[in-house]
């Protein structure tokens, strides 16, 4: 892994979502089919409440590596929390 997603999950953890943000793109910039980097960047737009972006990021983790199960799993769970909070749901 780079310097930039070592630094980026270094971020996350110290809870800079901002700064992991900026370092996990770079490390995606750098390495295109880093899929544990789409990953984590994922994570954080989930944690920045970017439910669209997260979701991109979950779907290219499970395009470049079909085995990540929690990047299958994360994926479920935005969508399900974007169908609770969708407003069409209940004009039935």
């Amino acid at each position: 892994m780079s310097k930039e997603f070592d630094m980026g999950l270094q971020a996350l953890y110290a809870g800079n979502l901002d700064k992991a943000k900026e370092l996990l793109s770079k490390a995606i910039e750098n390495d295109p089919l880093n899929a544990e980097a789409y990953f984590q960047r994922g994570k954080v737009h989930r944690q920045l409440g970017n439910n669209m972006a997260a979701m991109n990021d979950f779907y290219k983790t499970i395009d470049i590596d079909p085995s990540h199960n929690q990047a299958k799993i994360s994926l479920e769970m935005v969508k399900q929390i974007m169908a609770f909070r969708n407003p069409d749901l209940y004009n039935s």
